[in-house]
């Protein structure tokens, strides 16, 4: 009798566990923001621009610093608004993280146009991290908005 007690209290307590566990989630990082995710693509998509007419305009006037002065001043509201968004939101690290390097990025991107560019060659290998880093980005912004889809 004592061994069917103490096997009811067992499976009883069993159930209670799995009951308490599968209403109980442990989150990990921020939620989906429609607001980052269409400030980080529309600065995507002015970053590539730049680097179309960049690549068009090499060798000539048009490729001065001071005709791009515009897309850098746009890009750095951009990046504020995505830094002021992205610290609003509890665990959104991992976020931040990626706004901040982006910004760095640009930086260093409108101190070397200063310099001026020369060849097709750098300004393509200038492109590539650009495009890992809005990848990177991009592809969080979906998968957390995938996460919300599935709540």
């Amino acid at each position: 009798m004592k061994v069917i007690t103490n096997l009811k209290f067992s499976l009883v307590s069993i159930i209670f566990l799995l009951l308490f566990q599968s209403c109980s989630s442990v989150k990990l990082i921020s939620d989906y923001d429609e607001i980052t995710d269409k400030t980080v693509t529309q600065l995507q998509r002015s970053v590539s621009n730049y680097f179309v007419v960049l690549e068009r305009t090499i060798g000539t006037e048009e490729n001065n610093y001071e005709n791009f002065i515009q897309f850098f001043d746009n890009a750095k509201v951009d990046l504020n608004t995505l830094e002021i968004r992205t610290s609003v939101f509890e665990k959104n690290e991992i976020v931040q993280n990626q706004v901040k390097e982006l910004k760095s990025m640009i930086k260093n991107l409108e101190e070397l146009h200063k310099l001026g560019f020369t060849s097709l060659n750098s300004i393509e290998a200038l492109q590539q991290p650009f495009n890992a880093a809005f990848t990177s980005i991009i592809k969080l912004q979906i998968a957390l908005k995938r996460g919300e889809k599935n709540k």
